[in-house]
């Protein structure tokens, strides 16, 4: 062995040296190309978890990864087809140093793994590009409540924003029918398979069978199969929105990337938002699809520029002359509770939302000189209108609220009535802001006239609560009494007893002056 010990000790040496040669003469060139070009260094990896949905798209164009590269990062995005669940893994086991998704895929799955990351901007919002497709005759009322029965199947994609989308249908509807009964439930693992089982069944079972999609299986399945968007996420607003959530070590050990990070991305949207045009035909060549199906793809999607992200999503106040909002706040705790809901597993009291976020580099990007926000979407406006006219919208539907009390008397709402109504005031500010609600009171059996006139007392006191405590604006609400005359619907094994309570209520019902 001691024979052996100095020609191993040689070989070493001379491996080493010509490591040192070979490497050094790589390192040494790398080095005199950067010094004589543009080149900011060797470029920070970043890798980014995500898919192809075309809301993460400014990511992986062209120009950004262009622009990343030349201002020192080299950002990659990697797509793993919507397999959230692996996706957090990697993100915990920091194979990736960012991640893209909605809210409430990383609360579902993020919880597993305790949060590893914050939510640093919001990306995007789904205004259609996630929807409920089908033949007229599944909703033969065009209302939500039309689903509410056990004969139909739901084919959606499991663990994904379209299993939320379907879970935010029953519970905001109260569509027990289907909370109760699971048969309808027909899950797969692609929003690709729907569409295909949508084309294998064709113009058959039209009553029985609708389709959780998104794009391109939207348009797809509407302009090839004749299908209708019977329901979508350009009807609510603030439960489909997508998020950049960076790795807390790489926030607190690398804040430099981060910022660099999002200061490249929002100069390109800033960039494209002012030329819609270059975007449409960028994302037609990326993606290889004509510019016209682009654009209709495009319009299912709102992207949110960093001004937006600042004064409307996290809070930042921007102008003294407008209250920032921190709707990213409202959308973690909206979904918390739907998920909450349908999983016994998920606690909603377990989740801080302010510990989810991070508005620190949004807060040092706005105080970096940039303009003020654009507000011309910052509220929906109502017009008054007579009473001829609110029964001329259509009925979207009838949401589900808990049993509203009354004191004795019925001239003020309960404590806990005010809480309910309170709830309702947050969803129609936050998440269904573009419709107009006619608030109806039911009472049980009884004389006619006094019931008529109790009911429409009790809706005229939730609209004022609406209206002074809620701040909706008035115009958007209509209270009208019908006694008990529209008894509800029987539920599945519900007892005569039960069925004569839930008979006095107060429902609030969304409609649309838009729908044709």
């Amino acid at each position: 062995m001691k024979n052996l010990k100095g020609p191993l000790i040689l070989i070493l040496i001379v491996a080493a040296g010509m490591a040192v040669y070979y490497y050094g003469k790589d390192f040494l060139f790398d080095q005199k190309q950067i010094s004589t070009s543009d080149a900011k260094g060797n470029a920070l990896p970043l890798k980014i978890g995500g898919d192809n949905y075309l809301g993460y798209w400014f990511i992986k164009s062209p120009k950004f990864q262009q622009n990343a590269l030349k201002n020192g990062i080299n950002v990659q995005l990697m797509d793993d087809g919507g397999a959230y669940s692996e996706r957090l893994k990697k993100f915990e086991e920091k194979e990736y140093d960012a991640i893209v998704l909605p809210v409430n895929s990383y609360l579902e799955h993020g919880i597993n793994q305790q949060f590893p990351g914050v939510i640093v901007a919001a990306i995007s919002e789904s205004k259609g590009a996630d929807a409920l497709v089908g033949f007229p005759e599944a909703m033969p009322n065009g209302r939500v409540n039309d689903l509410n029965r056990n004969d139909i199947e739901i084919v959606y994609t499991g663990a994904s924003p379209s299993s939320f989308l379907v879970d935010l249908l029953i519970a905001d509807f109260d569509l027990d029918a289907l909370e109760y009964d699971k048969s309808w439930k027909n899950e797969v693992n692609s929003s690709e398979q729907v569409y295909k089982l949508a084309k294998k069944n064709g113009q058959k079972n039209k009553r029985n069978k609708a389709y959780v999609m998104w794009e391109p299986e939207v348009s797809k399945a509407i302009e090839k199969l004749g299908m209708k968007k019977l329901w979508g996420s350009d009807k609510f607003s603030g439960y489909i929105v997508d998020v950049l959530v960076f790795h807390r070590d790489i926030v607190s050990s690398k804040p430099e990337i981060v910022r660099l990070f999002l200061q490249q991305y929002f100069r390109i949207i800033e960039h494209y938002s002012m030329n819609k045009k270059a975007m449409i035909n960028a994302i037609s060549e990326d993606i290889n699809l004509n510019e016209d199906r682009v654009t209709q793809m495009v319009s299912g999607i709102d992207w949110f520029t960093l001004h937006e992200n600042a004064s409307l999503q996290f809070g930042i106040k921007i102008d003294d002359d407008v209250a920032p909002q921190d709707r990213i706040i409202s959308t973690i705790l909206g979904c918390s509770k739907i998920i909450d809901r349908f999983d016994d597993s998920f606690n909603s009291l377990d989740i801080d939302p302010y510990k989810l976020i991070n508005s620190q580099f949004l807060s040092d990007l706005v105080e970096n000189g940039i303009q003020a926000i654009d507000q011309s979407n910052a509220s929906v406006s109502f017009e008054p209108l007579e009473a001829k006219d609110w029964a001329k919208l259509a009925e979207v539907g009838t949401m589900r609220v808990e049993p509203i009390g009354f004191q004795n008397g019925a001239d003020k709402l309960s404590v806990e009535g005010e809480e309910i109504v309170n709830q309702v005031a947050n969803l129609l500010v936050n998440n269904y802001p573009q419709y107009r609600v006619i608030i109806r009171g039911h009472t049980g059996p009884g004389d006619a006239s006094a019931n008529q006139a109790l009911s429409q007392k009790r809706a005229e006191i939730v609209l004022q609560f609406l209206q002074e405590n809620g701040e909706i604006d008035a115009n958007r609400l209509w209270a009208e009494g019908v006694g008990a005359m529209q008894p509800p619907g029987h539920k599945t094994g519900e007892s005569p007893r039960a069925f004569r309570m839930r008979m006095p209520r107060v429902e609030f019902i969304l409609v649309d002056e838009f729908s044709l």
